[in-house]
């Protein structure tokens, strides 16, 4: 055993020896305080509620344990949420957020996403803004099911409510700031009081920054990340019925992303063939990246990725006769994702020019909703509203052919690149949708409930797409490149969605539920480069729930338990199938059927006044039901599909299913003897069942099982201050988000005319530690 192991052990064992200690003492101390466990309120159905009335699936945290247990956005806090995982891969804009393993990346800006986000009431026009910082929040919930009736389009399969804190007439100020391997550093805050009398204003900053994860032979830096941001909050309060919101943010995101390791290079399906290494060598670009798991990659011209999230809001809220309320919530926010240089092939061969490929994409949004709110004690008790929304997407891309695309096309004696030949690509769509809902709650009896909701939603789509190439492009460049003057599509679509639902309190602090819901995807247009005749045009996506769940809270008010059992069938879903026309190549087009059926739970417990825990549970059984014609992969697959060339899924498990995932959290805090201070240690544990990374189910995609630990521990004041230190992925486990096959490999030489082979992975976070402190006025 080396030095350094025996250190590590010794120090661990003496601080676990210092913190049994410590548990002791102050159990002993605690042992006739009294111990309750805190339920959250929520407006997962568009007004206040305990999240124990909430007749549906949601998860809830607060931003106190946001700030307490140190989780910054909202991709940490997902492994701690049911049935969620959020990932990105070579960009900010291909985030993806799944739910019940379903989700659509950002890839594609012509799909839009199957779960929604929403920050103070506002539907966000992309997944990216969901990897800015959290800061100064109020809530963040995650609603699991389709949320078709008061969230409407583009929630089939579920959403994420933010919801920032709102400004108050009491003084108060927060700075936080942080320090970690990798260089990491991070500083933030937030001031907020009264003007005068009836307005009270908050405004949150933050910046933060850190080194890539992974060393690159060829030298340049990747996957560095800075970013910095506000969000201001005014609020009016003339009177007791009235009162006004004025919300603005933005934010900036600076990074070289983001570069992924060459998977098994020298395995079954490597990129690594002898043929691919003769052919790096001759042109002096030698491959050397052997290992993976290792976080060292090899990319002679990382990425170059900025992008910035704006918005504003405005949201008032005036009183009705009988108590109902009035609200208005006028917004616009946008979403700018700017490549100045795609990390495209991953390998120390310039296969592009650097910074001579690039995309650019710029969506923004904007929205009206009325709602009226009905008291909630009464025994008809609902929600109505309109809600309009227009959205506005440029997507543009360029790729130039490099000096080292070696690949010679056939026939004999072959076609060359040149060098300098480039393919472009414009897209536009202008989006205009309307909505009418209303959700109503009868009490048939001061136990019994029934709930209904229906949406009519109607959308407009006009886009505009050409894609092009150089006018002297030779052959090769030709073959690889579409060339496609489609110009001007549209589409118009409408849809019913609905929800109904019953609820019966078994007694005072638990209730059962059963719910039935609908929920709807738009269709669209293919937003990338396809060849003449090939459809562009997708119809939307369907979803259907069915849901039984309980919500409790046991011993005493020292247990809540919240599980649920369901069933979703995800209709006309949109993939890439065979192009029908030419019979090579894909096209996203409505692929078939699949369903999901599975258990959820979370809990929390506070046997003893010192000591919390919080618990989560996921079962997933995932299957295409109807998938008889998609995209075979390269590595085994036998194409028996019902059109030639394709392969079929149907009775398989999608990517990104795994079928167990849960998490447990252990928080211990206490007085530090007679000193007036508290102290705290916080340990996780997060496990995630192996599963699928790709959509064609390529064995290259396989991720095993992941078990991440973590562990803080730290001092507080009553004063309002806080030291901790903390640890993360304590085991140091190397494994991926995302994988997917080689990039660019049509122009990677495998050998004489063929392409390059082999798979790339995006690497999550390895073991990191830090130490942070606030300050709270």
């Amino acid at each position: 055993m080396s030095y350094r192991v025996m250190g590590e052990n010794l120090f661990a064992s003496t601080a676990l020896a210092l913190v049994a200690s410590l548990m002791a003492a102050s159990a002993t101390q605690a042992a006739d305080e009294p111990a309750e466990v805190e339920t959250l309120i929520v407006t997962a159905n568009k007004r206040a509620e305990n999240i124990q009335d909430v007749p549906m699936s949601v998860s809830a945290v607060s931003g106190d344990y946001l700030e307490k247990v140190g989780i910054g956005n909202v991709t940490e806090l997902s492994r701690f949420v049911p049935s969620v995982n959020i990932t990105q891969s070579n960009n900010n804009r291909n985030s993806t957020i799944f739910v019940r393993g379903i989700g659509t990346s950002g890839t594609n800006p012509g799909i839009e996403s199957s779960v929604g986000i929403f920050i103070d009431g506002v539907y966000i026009v992309a997944a990216g803004p969901i990897q800015s910082n959290l800061q100064d929040i109020s809530t963040v919930e995650v609603l699991r099911g389709p949320q078709g009736t008061l969230y409407g389009r583009n929630t089939p399969v579920g959403a994420i409510n933010i919801t920032s804190r709102e400004p108050s007439q009491d003084f108060e100020a927060m700075v936080t700031v942080r320090a970690g391997d990798y260089k990491d550093r991070s500083i933030g805050g937030y001031v907020g009081g009264g003007i005068t009398e009836d307005v009270s204003a908050r405004l949150s900053v933050w910046a933060s920054g850190r080194d890539g994860y992974e060393k690159n032979l060829s030298g340049p830096e990747v996957n560095n990340i800075d970013q910095y941001g506000f969000r201001g909050r005014v609020k009016w309060k003339p009177n007791d019925g009235l009162k006004a919101n004025f919300i603005a943010y933005y934010s900036y995101i600076d990074s070289a992303c983001c570069t992924a390791e060459t998977l098994n290079a020298s395995g079954v399906g490597g990129i690594a063939t002898p043929g691919f290494l003769a052919a790096a060598a001759a042109i002096g670009r030698p491959f050397r990246n052997f290992d993976d798991k290792d976080h060292i990659v090899d990319d002679d011209a990382p990425g170059d990725n900025t992008t910035k999230v704006y918005g504003a809001s405005f949201t008032v809220d005036y009183d009705l006769p009988m108590d109902h309320t009035l609200t208005s919530i006028t917004a616009f926010n946008g979403y700018e994702d700017n490549i100045k240089n795609l990390a495209a092939d991953m390998l120390p061969q310039v296969t592009t020019v650097p910074f001579g490929s690039n995309q650019f994409l710029r969506s923004e949004g904007y929205s009206q909703e009325f709602r009226i709110t009905s008291p909630l004690e009464q025994r008809f008790s609902y929600i109505a509203g309109v809600y309009l929304f227009s959205q506005g997407i440029t997507y543009t891309t360029r790729t130039a052919i490099g000096p080292d695309a070696n690949r010679v096309l056939p026939p004999a004696p072959g076609r060359r690149f040149q060098v300098g030949d480039f393919s472009t690509f414009y897209y536009t769509q202008d989006t205009r949708s309307a909505a009418l809902f209303g959700q109503a709650t009868f009490k048939l009896t001061d136990v019994f409930r029934l709930t209904g909701g229906l949406r009519y939603s109607k959308d407009n789509k006009d886009s505009y797409l050409i894609s092009d190439v150089n006018p002297t492009a030779t052959p090769a460049a030709r073959t690889v490149f579409s060339v496609n003057r489609l110009g001007d599509v549209s589409r118009k679509e409408d849809k019913v969605t609905w929800l109904a639902g019953a609820q019966f309190d078994v007694a005072p602090d638990v209730m059962v539920y059963a719910l039935a819901a609908s929920g709807y995807k738009t269709g669209g247009f293919n937003a990338r480069s396809a060849a003449p005749g090939v459809p562009v045009e997708f119809g939307p996506e369907t979803s259907l729930t069915y849901e039984l769940g309980v919500k409790s809270v046991l011993l005493d008010r020292k247990l809540i338990l919240n599980a649920d059992i369901y069933s979703m069938k995800l209709s006309d879903f949109q993939d890439s199938v065979l192009n029908p026309l030419t019979g090579t190549g894909f096209i996203v087009s409505n692929a078939g059927d699949r369903r999901v059926r599975g258990v959820e739970a979370d809990a929390t417990l506070r046997p003893i006044q010192p000591l919390t825990l919080k618990a989560t549970l996921s079962y997933m059984d995932s299957e295409f039901t109807d998938y008889s014609a998609g995209q075979c992969n390269n590595l085994g697959s036998v194409p028996v599909g019902t059109r030639p060339g394709t392969c079929s899924f149907t009775g398989l498990t999608p990517a990104h299913s795994p079928e167990w995932t849960y998490s447990l959290v252990a928080q211990w805090e206490a007085p530090l003897g007679d000193t007036g201070l508290d102290w705290y240690v916080n340990g996780d544990l997060s496990y995630t069942g192996s599963k699928f990374q790709e959509a064609t189910l390529d064995p290259r995609s396989f991720q095993p099982s992941v078990t991440l630990l973590g562990l803080r521990a730290g001092i507080s004041s009553p004063n309002g201050w806080r030291i901790s230190a903390y640890g993360k992925n304590l085991t140091d486990e190397a494994y991926f988000v995302q994988k997917t096959l080689q990039p660019l490999n049509a122009f990677i030489s495998g050998g004489g005319t063929a392409a390059a082979a082999g798979f790339v992975g995006w690497y999550a976070p390895p073991r990191t530690y830090g130490v942070e402190a606030s300050m709270k006025f």
